[in-house]
């Protein structure tokens, strides 16, 4: 199965299926594919056996972020952890979560 990895503060989200959107920014943009299937994980390997699948992919940019409803507290911890413009292109990726099989 496809991967798609997270860091791990977004676990307990993950686990508890509150989370729906993510922010996806250099390597990581144009990686993930509407309409398929990925395993969430941590950055550090560790599997979460949750399921999620792409329902759209809207390429912006860190600051029209505001945009799409993300809070500009989000946008700005953004931009201060990975030391990135406003202008920065980022993809926002909005998922939900696959039923257990």
């Amino acid at each position: 199965m496809n991967e798609i990895f997270f860091p791990s503060q977004y676990k307990k989200a993950l686990l508890n299926k509150t989370k729906n959107s993510t922010i996806r920014i250099r390597n990581e943009i144009g990686k993930y594919k509407v309409g398929k299937i990925y395993s969430a994980k941590s950055y550090a390997g560790s599997d979460w056996n949750v399921q999620i699948k792409i329902l759209k992919i809207f390429p912006t940019t860190l600051r029209k972020l505001s945009n799409f409803g993300i809070p500009k507290r989000s946008i700005e911890a953004t931009r201060k952890k990975e030391k990135i413009s406003l202008n920065e292109k980022v993809e926002l990726i909005i998922y939900n979560y696959e039923k257990e099989h």
